[in-house]
């Protein structure tokens, strides 16, 4: 009988409409719907090409044509290559002089380049205690109050300063924010995060932190192929491609792990220990420990400020904080592959002396009293007869009970077939004939169901293994044991965590499974195999009997029920509901709001689940979530808007609605179609790249398992690379230069080089152009430029931007100068790289096509069938 999912969380409306988050696609609206006059405004901000600013642009454009290789990518590919050469020999390399390596200015430029766009890089930090405050020496106070609040103020100098504040130890790392979240789906109840809301810097250098700890410890990481969340290259697909790779094949039973409080809990002491096991630099951990050696500041229940200095614990939200997590729990992965498979084995080697015993006594049963027993040797060699007994497997329950139906059915045939030759009048004939052919369709279909059954039984095999997947905190090991066996797993594991890392493996959470019978749940997925049910997952049966029982995924409905409940697309039943909240904008904007969200969710599951369709239902569900908004913005039906926006509807796979918005820009017409995907459309868009994305995670998976080969990764488009990446050396070396050359820009306003910084926005992509009042010229120009920071000196910055005051949270009205003094310094990337220089795609390559007819500016046209 089929199950039915119900949401366990409460509704939330005001949370629901956080998820939306639907400033991009109104402020990408109001851009368009006024795209003739940006363009216009954007050729009147046109500025002349100054001599300097071209001087410099040529001077780091030719650098990067001569070849040159950035010092800092060749030192951290350098202390990469070291490591993989010791960890494909088994060997740990010990690293010296690695905060030299931090303090470089070259790596804190790459590492604010990799973070000055992340969410919450311009929030206001905590002030810090005035007893550590007056510990710090006059250059340590004037370095932590210029990037107390923004990265607003950072110059070039900076990063110097910080180096040489770095290299004598003295950096002033600053305090936390502990913050409460609502829990979702839970009234009344919040959940407390530590954030690291101090100085920009401190983020700037734990992020450089992150990078060399990346170079150290990568290749053990890969080397052993278990740890797949906040590393790099790496997320939930390849963890879920390990657990149903062929490495699956026969295990039945799983213990799902997860740690209580994982990142409170962490012994600061213990770590500093285990990365001084790889890393010799004394300085380097020093440093380290006075980062993990933080404060935060929280606001009470009451209303009142206190401060707290945990003993436990790293900051969950630091930018090094997932990273220092992994390399804490590689201890436990290693604890499973030595310590906990050393246990297994000898769990066999008991299993197999057992049945060894079993055998000869029966043997010595059979001969009788006076035949000599034969006695078992008191340390077996390997090979010996003992040790093949562990390769011998047993039948399991449901082909025995198949075989013994099937050998009744014969006898039954060979007395019917006796009696046939006996008989000699029509009338029993008859009925002997009739009885064989009744004999030889129960044969037939116990034939058919034996090839659908296991022939052994994983959980009676003598030899037991194991399969072990971490992604950060939650952990999955796999068994073809007995839910006994894995008791015994789960508590050596539980008493390893809270004995040698001191953390507690939560009870509730950690799960014992036979996914034979239910299902285990992992990272959104649930892992299944063939059921003992016969009459169970019938369309499932496709495996033989000499196949293997291989895991498969499938969507974690009771999840995703939660989820989408939570986000106000269904009702606890799993219902479609109507986003009454988007019913205000415009039906192109719904329908491409919904469609990202159709294309992420068919992203992560199509091609990792079994059969695509089990995700047919939640398409469903979004589809008719669009359709009932739709059908509340126009007050009408769903069967109302398919009449006035039905595209396709004889065609059941594609039937949709389509909306087409007509554009004039100057003389030219341009059109364009919105339609909402449907399930086919998703499937057609994803599922061959993503089947054939997962066959090279699998691939890697076992050139990795069995080969001992420790690879490079392709760099993903739009991302800074990494040191595991392919070609990082020459992709670094230009993102190294674009980095510098940016910070050497003079001011956007007068164009002096003394004390130039870098000024930021927020949100400048979620800001419509038009919104903006004329006097906040230099948010104009960065809408109209796309870009979050400008370089501006001192004097500009201060007088003509903040007035003559920074306050570090709101932005003021701002001098209304409309142009500056060269475009080229917000647009080093387009200049310094080789390449067409251009600011942004025209409209064709966006999806527009040019219309012969003519129409209204921005009319939302109806389309007939």
């Amino acid at each position: 009988m089929k199950k039915h999912f119900k949401s366990t969380i409460t509704f939330n409306q005001g949370e629901a409409r956080k998820f939306c988050k639907m400033e991009y696609y109104i402020a990408q609206k109001k851009n368009l719907k006024h795209y003739e006059a940006i363009e216009i405004e954007k050729n009147k901000l046109a500025t002349p090409r100054t001599e300097n600013v071209t001087r410099l642009l040529s001077l780091y454009k030719n650098i990067g044509k001569g070849g040159w290789a950035s010092p800092a990518g060749l030192i951290l590919k350098g202390i990469y290559n070291k490591n993989k050469e010791s960890a494909t020999l088994g060997n740990i390399a010990r690293n010296s002089n690695l905060l030299k390596v931090v303090a470089k200015p070259e790596v804190l430029l790459l590492a604010y380049r990799a973070i000055r766009s992340n969410r919450g890089a311009l929030t206001k930090a905590a002030e810090i205690s005035l007893d550590k405050l007056n510990t710090f020496d006059e250059i340590q106070k004037k370095q932590y109050f210029k990037s107390n609040c923004f990265p607003d103020k950072i110059g070039l100098a900076d990063f110097f300063a910080i180096s040489k504040l770095l290299l004598r130890g003295k950096y002033p790392w600053g305090s936390s924010r502990r913050i409460y979240f609502p829990k979702p789906g839970v009234l009344d109840k919040k959940r407390p995060i530590t954030i690291p809301y101090g100085p920009f810097m401190d983020r700037v250098v734990q992020k450089a932190f992150t990078m060399v700890l990346e170079a150290v410890y990568e290749p053990y990481f890969e080397k052993r192929n278990r740890s797949f969340g906040f590393r790099p290259n790496k997320g939930v697909q390849d963890a879920i491609s390990a657990v149903t790779s062929l490495y699956s094949s026969g295990k039945i039973t799983a213990i799902e792990g997860d740690v209580e409080a994982a990142y409170d809990t962490v012994n600061k002491q213990k770590l500093i220990k285990i990365l001084s096991e790889r890393i010799s630099d004394r300085k380097f951990l020093n440093l380290m420990f006075h980062r993990l050696d933080y404060d935060y500041v929280e606001i009470t229940p009451e209303g009142k400020i206190q401060r707290i200095k945990p003993k436990l614990g790293i900051p969950q939200g630091g930018i090094d904080s997932p990273y220092l997590f992994n390399i804490y729990m590689n201890k436990l992965d290693d604890y499973v592959h030595t310590e906990l498979q050393d246990f297994v084995n000898n769990l066999n080697k008991e299993k197999a002396i057992n049945l060894y015993l079993l055998k000869q006594k029966i043997k010595n049963r059979k001969a009788g009293p006076h035949h000599s027993p034969i006695f078992l040797p008191a340390n077996p060699k390997p090979g010996s007869k003992i040790n093949t007994l562990v390769l011998k497997r047993t039948f399991s329950l449901e082909s025995t009970v198949l075989r013994g139906k099937r050998q009744k059915c014969i006898r039954h045939q060979q007395k019917i077939k006796l009696a046939l030759k006996q008989a000699t009048d029509q009338i029993s004939i008859t009925e002997l004939r009739e009885k064989l052919y009744n004999e030889i369709k129960i044969m037939r279909k116990l034939n058919h169901k034996f090839l659908s059954v296991k022939t052994t039984d994983p959980c009676s095999s003598v030899e037991i293994k194991i399969l072990y997947v971490r992604y950060a905190d939650d952990w999955i090991l796999l068994t073809n044991g007995s839910t006994k066996v894995a008791a015994l797993l789960k508590n050596k594991i539980s008493t390893y965590l809270k004995e040698e890392l001191g953390l507690i493996l939560s009870e509730k959470k950690t799960i014992i499974t036979d996914i034979r019978i239910n299902p285990a749940k992992f990272l959104g997925f649930e892992l299944k195999v063939k059921s003992k049910d016969p009459n169970s997952y019938k369309k499932f049966n496709t495996q033989r009997k000499k196949g293997s029982t291989i895991i498969w995924s499938t969507p974690d409905k009771q999840r995703l029920i939660n989820r989408l409940h939570m986000k106000g697309f269904c009702d606890a039943s799993g219902f479609p509901r109507e986003l009454p909240w988007l019913a205000t904008i415009e039906p192109h904007v719904i329908i491409e709001r919904y469609n990202a969200v159709m294309r992420g969710f068919a992203q992560f599951y199509f091609g990792f689940i079994r059969n695509p369709s089990d995700i047919s239902r939640w398409i469903y569900i979004f589809r008719y979530s669009c359709f009932k908004t739709l059908a509340q913005k126009y007050k009408t039906t769903i069967s109302g808007v398919f009449k006035r926006f039905g595209h396709l509807v004889t065609d059941t796979k594609r039937k949709t609605v389509r909306f087409t918005v007509l554009l004039k820009v100057g003389s030219e017409l341009l059109e364009r179609h919105w339609d909402l995907l449907s399930y086919y459309d998703l499937k057609k868009l994803v599922l061959k790249d993503n089947k054939q994305r997962k066959l090279e995670l699998q691939s890697n998976f076992w050139e990795i398992e069995k080969d001992n080969k420790i690879g490079e990764y392709p760099i993903p488009t739009g991302k800074i690379p990494t040191v595991t990446n392919e070609e990082y050396l020459d992709s670094i070396s230009w993102v190294s230069l674009r980095t510098q050359a940016s910070f050497a820009m003079p001011c956007a306003n007068c164009g002096s080089f003394e004390d130039v910084h870098q000024h930021h926005v927020k949100h400048v992509r979620k800001r419509a152009y038009c919104l903006i009042p004329d006097d906040i010229s230099y948010q104009k120009i960065m809408v109209l430029r796309n870009r979050k920071q400008i370089p501006l000196c001192k004097e500009c910055h201060i007088k003509l931007v903040h007035s003559g005051k920074y306050d570090g949270e709101k932005l003021i009205n701002l001098s209304p100068i409309k142009k500056l003094s060269d475009n080229r310094v917000l647009h080093v990337e387009s200049f310094v790289h080789p390449g067409i220089e251009h600011y942004s795609k025209p409209l064709t390559e966006r999806g527009w096509t040019i219309v012969q007819n003519k129409g209204s500016l921005f009319k939302e046209t109806k389309k007939t069938n």
